[in-house]
């Protein structure tokens, strides 16, 4: 099989996996769009709530303005993890040397 060594960094990583591999990750992305991650019980409280009445981790503890308030911090760390891939995946596609990651 294809070892992790043979993969390449960055964007190069995708046309160096095998066609097997990728229609493997797309189909198990399919398997948690359409059967796992969604509302199955209909008890959601905001959208992308996907609970389903199993998990609680003290959630339904919380008032509402200190729900609204962790909601808000989760959506602004998405965010930052967001700009913060595309700042590395820029600095691949400008090519060069990146402090923290090293020569791309």
């Amino acid at each position: 099989g294809t070892s992790f060594d043979s993969i390449p960094n960055g964007w190069a990583a995708i046309n160096a996996i095998p066609q097997d591999g990728l229609l493997q990750i797309i189909g198990f992305i399919g398997v948690l769009e359409l059967f796992i991650m969604r509302d199955v019980t209909g008890e959601g409280e905001f959208v992308g709530d996907f609970r389903n009445g199993a998990i609680d981790f003290g959630w339904d503890n919380f008032d509402e303005k200190a729900k609204l308030t962790k909601r808000g911090v989760e959506l602004n760390n998405g965010r930052a993890a967001m700009m913060g891939i595309l700042g590395l995946m820029m600095h691949e596609q400008l090519g060069g040397s990146f402090p923290i990651v090293g020569q791309m």
